[in-house]
């Protein structure tokens, strides 16, 4: 028994527990500290109690950290802080609690942990660690008990904790498969708690959590239909439309449709690029994206001890660590929709052309910039505004907004000759001549069989009955294979066996490499509906070229024109310049010139917009 000295009589009360299921209550705790002070004459004259945190670190541990703070304040009431044992002052390891215990002696106050048993002399300290390591340890061993446990639910393609993505509910069932209630998580933290039926029986507040035990399970389930159509959307505008993460944010805002955020309404980049990026919207449960285990990580489907150091709190794992669960629930768009949005992310992310999103590039209203070279001295031209001298009526001065070349701008006439186009004359040429482009595809049934053929050519064609052969003959394949397997398995005997072993395994490759190449079918089958449910929506976005070069915005403008514009070089020395269109597929070009297969050049003249270097421009 550990005995205090003579006249310290003050102490305050330290309980915690991890989890509203755990068996040492916090009433148990403190009536077990309570009637230890009583027999050693210690008033106990305050309790800091911790509830449902866990103990492996002290981050989140409120109580815990302000008992630290006030014991060393001058004038502390208390001399000693009761706990019932090591494991409630917490599962840290020995330097972490040493450090918290010297912070306490410093200040003059000590730990006792009352149902501990310890001595009160020197082997104390040779005890204390021992104890507070083997309640590290369980924690460890509990970490891979509940990876395990974690593995198996998700294999079950179970909801693994978390606020769903937006466009799904959850589900939830009991033990035994019946179902308990739909939870939809609603913006600023507010659930809506459904019945069989999807009407809503009642709702939770902020911090208010539905009645969910250890054993019940969520699956998740389409959400309203306004939800899956505003995902489905988003993936249309990124994919078909071009638009940006922010373009599509700020068009969802202008609707008013009401964001998944926690905190607000409203939609964000960040959002919209977490939605594009989430595989769970083609029906597949994924898992273990990240990880922010104290103890444990998950690689190759088993627990893996994470380093103390060097590590962060929250870390991306591997795609090849993610754990998968195909078709575990609906699926709101398809999977060659959602590779095609991936494709087009990776693209964007390795475009040059795209560095007008960073910095001031992101509001500026030059829609070339990065994409004009200098035939001169190969610098990129940039945007600049020249203010003349000559005022308005109204006092204010003249600007006026043209391109120049860089490499004169940075290092002057060394590098390269001053000479400048204007803003408007160039980009007004430029939609101008795609204008033209896109007459004969927005010329009535004509038109929309140019385009189809347009895209079908990029995505290629599939040859539904060459496939449909394929697949009757995959299917055959598969049942001979199966039927002998079976008359092996049947006539196997104990001279044959080795022969039937190696002759199953055989067979057995056969067929997953036909489940293979049927899957491949199913997907160019789904990538062709894909395809043809595209030509409306390409259509429906070059018949906005009128709205979108008159009345659309800065960052809608420069998409629409970087779909087409490829590069223009400008020359100073001769006054010309050269753009390249992106050709489209059904344009032939001449045998003369291979490269134009690809691209489409129109030639700027002297008169085009150049100026000559004018004192005051």
């Amino acid at each position: 028994m550990v005995h205090v000295s003579a006249g310290r009589i003050t102490a305050v009360g330290y309980a915690r527990r991890s989890t509203d299921r755990q068996e040492q209550s916090i009433n148990d705790q403190k009536r077990a500290v309570e009637s230890w002070a009583e027999a050693e004459g210690i008033k106990l004259v305050d309790w800091y109690v911790d509830d449902a945190i866990s103990g492996a670190a002290t981050d989140g541990r409120e109580a815990f950290l302000r008992m630290i703070e006030e014991a060393k304040l001058p004038g502390c009431p208390f001399q000693y802080i009761l706990v019932y044992d090591v494991k409630r002052f917490g599962r840290l390891d020995n330097d972490e609690t040493g450090y918290y215990r010297h912070l306490l002696a410093k200040a003059g106050v000590e730990v006792i942990y009352v149902s501990e048993n310890f001595a009160g002399d020197d082997t104390d300290d040779l005890l204390r660690p021992v104890k507070q390591w083997q309640a590290r340890q369980e924690l460890k061993d509990l970490s891979k008990v509940t990876i395990r446990g974690l593995l198996t639910k998700s294999d079950g393609g179970w909801w693994m904790g978390g606020v769903p993505p937006y466009g799904y509910d959850l589900a939830y069932c009991n033990s035994s498969g019946e179902f308990l209630m739909t939870v939809r998580y609603m913006p600023r933290r507010r659930k809506l708690i459904l019945d069989a039926h999807g009407e809503v029986e009642r709702a939770l507040e902020k911090g208010d959590r539905p009645m969910i035990s250890k054993e019940d399970r969520g699956r998740l389930v389409l959400s309203a239909p306004e939800r899956v159509e505003a995902v489905q959307r988003i993936f249309s505008w990124y994919v078909s439309d071009g638009l940006g993460f922010k373009s599509i944010a700020a068009r969802l805002n202008r609707d008013g449709v009401p964001g998944p955020g926690r905190r607000t309404d409203t939609w964000s980049m960040s959002t919209i690029r977490e939605m594009l990026m989430n595989p769970v919207y083609v029906g597949d449960m994924v898992w273990n994206r990240r990880t922010m285990a104290k103890f444990h990580s998950i690689s190759s489907n088993r627990a893996v001890v994470r380093p103390k150091v060097g590590r962060l709190s929250v870390e991306d794992n591997d795609e090849a660590d993610w754990i998968v669960t195909q078709e575990s629930h609906p699926a709101i768009i398809s999977r060659s929709t959602f590779e095609l949005a991936k494709s087009i992310r990776c693209a964007r992310r390795k475009s040059h052309t795209h560095n007008y999103r960073r910095g001031q590039g992101a509001k500026s209203d030059y829609l070339l910039t990065g994409v004009i070279a200098c035939g001169c001295c190969g610098h990129q031209w940039q945007g600049t505004t020249k203010t003349k001298g000559k005022r308005r009526a109204d006092g204010s001065r003249i600007k006026t907004k043209y391109y120049i070349c860089g490499g004169y701008l940075t290092k002057g006439n060394a590098v390269c000759r001053r000479s400048i186009i204007r803003k408007d004359v160039l980009e007004r040429f430029l939609f101008e001549q795609i204008g033209k482009v896109l007459v004969p595809f927005l010329n009535g049934k004509q038109g929309r069989a140019m385009l189809a053929d347009a895209i079908r050519h990029v995505y290629g064609e599939y040859d539904t009955d060459g496939a449909q052969k394929e697949r009757r003959r995959l299917l055959d394949s598969q049942a001979e294979a199966e039927r002998k397997i079976g008359r092996l398995i049947e006539n196997v005997t104990a001279t044959t066996r080795e022969f039937v072993d190696k002759r199953v395994q055989e067979l057995k490759a056969e067929l997953d490499h036909a489940a293979t190449r049927l899957q491949e079918l199913d997907a160019q089958a789904d990538h062709t509906l894909e395809v043809e449910s595209m030509i409306p929506r390409v259509l429906d976005y070059l018949e906005r070229f009128d709205e979108i070069t008159g009345k659309g915005t800065v960052d809608e403008k420069r998409r629409f024109l970087r779909q087409f514009v490829r590069r223009v070089e400008l020359d100073p020395d001769t006054g010309q310049g050269r753009v390249e269109l992106y050709s489209l597929p059904m344009q032939t070009a001449p045998p003369e010139s291979p490269d134009n297969a690809e691209k489409t050049s129109l030639i700027m003249v002297a008169g085009e917009g150049f100026e000559p270097p004018t004192r005051g421009l």
